[in-house]
């Protein structure tokens, strides 16, 4: 079945929340608090979602997906694609049937990005006059965190956590130090500080940063919104004094925490706040009992000092033969 009109994509959320709910394997990415929004602020061209039922009508599988039109030139993608870290389909695995839809379109190719090694659509078989090439996409640095203690003494060296002690003190030196979560009453103020502080980081290089845009700003606003609703959002200030002067947007789903962005005060850097930051998010992370604690696209070297490994994401093109 073929989802093509915004309303019809909307209507379907309650049932796509209850199927991304039961889909381990799924992320927040594949969520509609985060596809919905991103839709609207960046959707365009051609709606093409997917989807499956079974014989009593229930919701089974979701491929969404929207094509770019260019004259007489296409290109199908994920919903999401662009400034999400996972794409994929969400629900019971069976991904054969979902591809199958994709010889009707009138598509010149699919460029599924950002698929984790594990994701069906990687290895499910082609109808006759598809073909495809299968690529390396990125790096993604993940780091086991189950038994890391509430002071992660299992899991980062004796050093590493009295640095992490060192620069506490030395923060809370200058005044109060405290840490919190974003509640729906706090959640605009943790935002603007997150643009805030992300945009000084950025022009200290000379440059915009991702969030410098207002519709990308929009767009997260709507998002954050919907994964904190629904139990999702991960995000954490730090305060010095009654300042906020570093926040954490991340995300979880089935025992994984997500770092999304972060922004901290640059002037604060030398007392390693955004190494704080994240120390304080892994901590949350174990106390509510994940096991993985995912840094995303790229391999900065923070993320490797903290003991992460890569999982390569791939991609693959599909197209007419």
């Amino acid at each position: 079945m073929l989802i093509s009109t915004p309303d019809e994509l909307e209507g379907l959320r309650g049932e796509w929340l209850a199927l991304w709910r039961r889909s381990p394997g799924a992320t927040p990415f594949q969520s509609p608090m985060w596809l919905l929004p991103w839709w609207r602020a960046f959707g365009s061209d051609d709606l093409s979602t997917i989807v499956a039922r079974d014989a009593s009508g229930a919701l089974t599988a979701l491929l969404p997906l929207y094509i770019v039109r260019d004259g007489d030139e296409s290109l199908g993608m994920f919903l999401g694609t662009g400034n999400s870290d996972y794409l994929d389909s969400v629900g019971n695995g069976e991904a054969a049937p979902l591809l199958a839809e994709l010889a009707g379109r009138d598509c010149a190719m699919w460029d599924l990005q950002q698929l984790r090694p594990s994701s069906p659509l990687l290895t499910a078989p082609l109808p006759e006059g598809l073909q495809d090439q299968i690529l390396d996409d990125d790096r993604c640095p993940i780091l086991p965190i189950e038994g890391a203690g509430e002071e992660l003494q299992n899991l980062i060296s004796t050093h590493f956590r009295k640095k992490i002690r060192y620069y506490r003190r030395a923060l809370a030196r200058i005044a109060p130090v405290t840490t919190s979560s974003a509640t729906p009453e706090t959640l605009e103020e943790f935002l603007d500080a997150l643009y805030a502080l992300h945009a000084a980081r950025w022009q200290k290089r000379g440059l915009p940063g991702v969030l410098d845009d207002d519709v990308v700003q929009r767009f997260h606003r709507e998002a954050a919104r919907g994964l904190l609703d629904e139990g999702a959002l991960r995000m954490h200030a730090i305060r010095l004094g009654e300042r906020i002067v570093a926040v954490f947007y991340g995300f979880a789903h089935a025992g994984t925490v997500y770092y999304y962005l972060s922004g901290y005060d640059p002037e604060l850097e030398r007392l390693s706040i955004g190494t704080l930051i994240v120390a304080h998010a892994i901590e949350e992370a174990v106390r509510e009992g994940a096991t993985t604690f995912d840094f995303l696209r790229g391999a900065e070297e923070y993320k490797y000092a903290w003991g992460a490994t890569d999982r390569v994401s791939a991609r693959r093109q599909i197209f007419r033969g």
